[in-house]
Parts: structure tokens; sequence; C-alpha cells
């Protein structure tokens, strides 16, 4: 009876040990693949999560890069703009240098004449007029009024012994100073300005 129940208690124990590897290897089947099921999510998980840094990181680069494009293209049209504008303003000053050395020639006066004639023509008055001089020029006056009155015997042109504050050509107005024609260098070197700027900008 004895030996009977050690051969039980063996056999129970075999099957127990049996069920108990078969569970071992089913748990360690099912352990495996929970563990390959949880690595293929986490990978695409991932893969996306990568995905999307690259697609953030792509976009963050093109917006540099357009911003850069962008202050570059500024930087130049600024540029372009100065050496425009430092161009023209060196034109001017040429130009005014050049108006300025007509004093040299023998015909001065008639040049001033001729001004004054213009602006004593846009004025459109035959009111009693006064015309102002540069400081440098003041010594001429008489003799272009004289040369004015030849031309409109009838005008009535006084000479103003204030000097205009300009480097050259003259100031005529109305003697109560209401309306006035500015015929000087500078005036002039404006007036010209855009015609200058016209023919210049596209050579540039």
């Amino acid at each position: 009876m004895k030996e009977v129940s050690n051969e039980k208690i063996s056999n129970l124990r075999d099957i127990i040990l049996d069920r108990a590897d078969s569970e071992k290897k089913e748990n360690m089947t099912k352990g495996r693949r929970e563990a390959d099921d949880w690595l293929t999510r986490e990978t695409e998980k991932l893969q996306r999560e990568t995905n999307l840094i690259l697609q953030d990181a792509r976009k963050r680069a093109d917006d540099i890069r357009r911003r850069q494009i962008l202050a570059a293209e500024r930087e130049k049209s600024t540029e372009t703009l100065r050496l425009q504008n430092r161009i023209l303003s060196d034109a001017m000053g040429r130009l005014q240098d050049k108006l300025v050395h007509l004093r040299e020639r023998s015909d001065y006066v008639d040049i001033l004449t001729g001004m004054c004639l213009d602006a004593v023509n846009s004025l459109g008055t035959k009111a009693p007029l006064r015309m102002r001089l540069s400081a440098v020029d003041t010594g001429l006056a008489e003799k272009i009024i004289e040369a004015v009155r030849e031309v409109k015997g009838d005008l009535s042109l006084t000479f103003d012994p204030e000097p205009a504050p300009v480097l050259g050509g003259c100031w005529v107005s109305t003697e109560d100073g209401q309306r006035q024609v500015n015929m000087d260098w500078q005036s002039l070197t404006q007036e010209m300005a855009d015609a200058l700027a016209e023919r210049l900008l596209p050579l540039l």
C-alpha cells in the first residue's frame, strides 16, 4: 500500500512538473509575443514622432531660409537705394558746382538777365517788382536791371540790397512779397532732380 502511494505521488509529481513546464513554455511564448507586440507598437510610435520632428525641422528650416532670403532682398534693395541716392546727390552737387562756375564766364550778366526775365515772365504781372541777388553778385544789379528794361521798357523793377541766401541766380518778387519766383542755382538743381534721376537710375 505504501509502495502504491509512493508511485501515485511520483506520477502526480511528474504530471505537475510536466504541466508546469508546459505552462512555462506557454507563458514564455506569450511573453515573447507580447514583448514583440509592444516593441512593434513602440517602434511605430517612435517612427511617427521622428517623422513629426523631421517635418517640423524642415518647416522651421524653410521658414528660416525664407526669412533670410527676404532679409537679403531687403538689404539689397536698401543698398541699391542708398547707392542711387548717393550717386544722385553727387550728380546734383556737381551740377550745382557747374552752375556756380558760370560766374567765371564773360556773359555771366547776360545769364543772370535771362534768368531775371524768366522770373518776371513767370510772375506774369506788371506790378512793381523787386530783385534780389546773391551777396557775391550784388555789384551786377545795375547792369542786370538796365538789360531787363531794354527788353521790358514798361517794367518797374528795383533792386533789393538785402542779399538772397543763395549761391547764384536771382529772386524776383512783387513789392508786397506775396508772390516770388526763385531762379537760383539751388532751386534750379532741385527742379532738375527728377529729370536727372530718370536719366541716371536706368544706368545703375
